[in-house]
Protein backbone atom coordinates (compact mmCIF):
# COMPACT_ATOMS: atom_id res chain seq x y z
CA UNK A 1 0.00 0.00 0.00
CA UNK A 2 2.65 2.22 0.86
CA UNK A 3 3.97 1.87 -2.59
CA UNK A 4 1.08 2.75 -3.83
CA UNK A 5 1.56 6.39 -2.04
CA UNK A 6 5.06 6.70 -3.42
CA UNK A 7 3.96 6.53 -6.93
CA UNK A 8 1.20 8.75 -7.04
CA UNK A 9 3.48 11.24 -5.08
CA UNK A 10 5.49 10.60 -8.04
CA UNK A 11 3.19 11.41 -10.49
CA UNK A 12 2.13 14.01 -8.80
CA UNK A 13 5.70 15.88 -8.58
CA UNK A 14 6.47 14.76 -12.00
CA UNK A 15 2.89 16.66 -13.15
CA UNK A 16 3.58 19.71 -11.05
CA UNK A 17 7.13 20.05 -12.70
CA UNK A 18 6.05 19.34 -15.97
CA UNK A 19 3.00 22.01 -15.52
CA UNK A 20 5.86 24.30 -14.55
CA UNK A 21 8.30 23.92 -16.96
CA UNK A 22 4.94 24.07 -19.61
CA UNK A 23 4.46 27.58 -17.50
CA UNK A 24 7.97 28.51 -18.39
CA UNK A 25 8.46 27.64 -21.66
CA UNK A 26 5.07 29.77 -22.81
CA UNK A 27 6.12 32.68 -20.54
CA UNK A 28 9.70 32.76 -22.27
CA UNK A 29 8.01 32.46 -25.76
CA UNK A 30 5.42 35.38 -24.45
CA UNK A 31 7.82 37.25 -23.13
CA UNK A 32 10.41 37.41 -26.57
CA UNK A 33 6.82 38.04 -28.77
CA UNK A 34 5.82 41.02 -26.47
CA UNK A 35 9.67 41.93 -26.77
CA UNK A 36 9.27 41.76 -30.64
CA UNK A 37 6.14 43.35 -31.09
CA UNK A 38 7.69 46.50 -28.82
CA UNK A 39 10.41 47.05 -31.03
CA UNK A 40 7.91 46.60 -34.50
CA UNK A 41 5.80 49.27 -32.62
CA UNK A 42 8.61 51.38 -31.99
CA UNK A 43 9.62 51.26 -35.78
CA UNK A 44 6.02 51.86 -36.76
CA UNK A 45 5.54 54.71 -34.55
CA UNK A 46 8.39 56.48 -35.84
CA UNK A 47 7.35 56.07 -39.47
CA UNK A 48 3.71 57.81 -38.45
CA UNK A 49 5.71 60.20 -36.68
CA UNK A 50 8.19 60.96 -40.11
CA UNK A 51 5.25 60.99 -41.99
CA UNK A 52 3.20 63.28 -40.08
CA UNK A 53 6.27 65.67 -40.23
CA UNK A 54 6.30 65.07 -43.88
CA UNK A 55 2.93 65.66 -44.23
CA UNK A 56 2.93 68.94 -42.36
CA UNK A 57 5.83 70.29 -44.65
CA UNK A 58 4.08 69.65 -47.27
CA UNK A 59 0.76 71.06 -46.24
CA UNK A 60 2.65 73.92 -45.26
CA UNK A 61 3.97 74.46 -48.82
CA UNK A 62 0.11 73.86 -50.08
CA UNK A 63 -0.84 76.67 -48.29
CA UNK A 64 1.54 79.27 -49.54
CA UNK A 65 0.97 78.01 -53.15
CA UNK A 66 -2.77 78.05 -52.22
CA UNK A 67 -2.36 82.45 -51.26
CA UNK A 68 0.02 82.37 -54.39
CA UNK A 69 -2.66 80.80 -56.42
CA UNK A 70 -5.25 83.00 -55.10
CA UNK A 71 -3.30 85.82 -55.93
CA UNK A 72 -3.13 85.19 -59.23
CA UNK A 73 -7.06 84.36 -60.02
CA UNK A 74 -7.51 87.84 -58.26
CA UNK A 75 -5.03 89.12 -61.39
CA UNK A 76 -6.53 87.10 -63.65
CA UNK A 77 -10.10 88.47 -63.09
CA UNK A 78 -9.11 92.18 -63.37
CA UNK A 79 -7.61 90.99 -66.99
CA UNK A 80 -10.35 89.19 -67.90
CA UNK A 81 -12.76 92.50 -67.26
CA UNK A 82 -10.48 94.48 -69.29
CA UNK A 83 -10.72 91.82 -72.11
CA UNK A 84 -14.49 91.93 -71.84
CA UNK A 85 -14.49 95.90 -71.90
CA UNK A 86 -12.27 95.59 -74.91
CA UNK A 87 -13.96 92.89 -76.74
CA UNK A 88 -17.17 94.84 -76.36
CA UNK A 89 -15.31 98.25 -77.64
CA UNK A 90 -14.10 95.82 -80.50
CA UNK A 91 -17.70 94.69 -81.19
CA UNK A 92 -19.38 98.17 -81.41
CA UNK A 93 -16.65 99.36 -83.66
CA UNK A 94 -16.92 96.30 -86.27
CA UNK A 95 -20.89 97.07 -85.52
CA UNK A 96 -20.27 100.51 -87.26
CA UNK A 97 -18.22 99.40 -90.34
CA UNK A 98 -20.98 96.81 -90.50
CA UNK A 99 -23.71 99.47 -90.63
CA UNK A 100 -20.83 101.65 -93.14
CA UNK A 101 -20.52 98.81 -95.82
CA UNK A 102 -23.79 98.06 -95.75
CA UNK A 103 -24.68 101.33 -96.89
CA UNK A 104 -22.10 101.51 -99.68
CA UNK A 105 -22.76 99.41 -102.89
CA UNK A 106 -21.12 96.54 -103.98
CA UNK A 107 -19.81 95.86 -107.24
CA UNK A 108 -21.70 92.67 -108.52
Amino acid sequence: MASWIWIGLIALIAGFAGGLAFAVVRALAAWRTLRGASATLSGGLQRVSDDSAALTAKLEALSSRSERLQTALQRLAVTRARLNVLLAAIGQVRAGIARVTGIVPRKG
